[in-house]
């Protein structure tokens, strides 16, 4: 399994619960309650250890596309809650230490947002829908194969 396998299968019952759909993966649909995980960077090296192995990073970003109003009402403003909602689960699971699984060679050091708050990233006013992104990423150990 690989990294990116294992992030899906993450992060899949969470979508599911909470928008009723599944995840894409590398593709944000236009459509409502929609959510899509789409990667930056994986593997990219913070450091190089001298007794082997390096700490690195896996960044992605989580896409959310819901209803949209250009009016007065509180559509927006539960939007945007949805997705402080979803960062907040991030948050929790690495309080909780709960992370996906990069296999035997890795050790999680952390999972973490980015920003403080989701990005009002694009409105479709013409379909009423507004993506908002979670800029996030995962901190890990690697060990080398012959570290082991």
């Amino acid at each position: 399994m690989t990294k990116h396998d294992a992030v899906k299968a993450y992060f899949e019952p969470k979508v599911l619960e909470i928008a009723g759909n599944v995840l894409n993966f590398n593709f944000s649909a236009e459509s409502q309650n929609s959510v899509a995980l789409v990667t930056n960077y994986s593997d990219r090296v913070v450091k190089r250890f001298v007794t082997g192995g390096a700490r690195k990073r896996y960044g992605f970003t989580i896409i959310i596309t819901l209803e949209y109003a250009s009016n007065d009402d509180d559509q927006n403003l539960i939007a945007i809650n949805f997705a402080q909602e979803f960062m907040d689960w991030i948050e929790e699971q690495n309080r909780r230490k709960l992370f996906p699984d990069f296999g035997d060679k890795c050790q999680i050091e952390k999972m973490q947002n980015m920003q403080n708050m989701p990005n009002l990233s694009y409105v479709n006013a013409e379909q009423g829908l507004a993506r908002y992104m979670l800029q996030c990423e995962i901190l890990y150990r690697e060990e080398k194969e012959n570290d082991r």
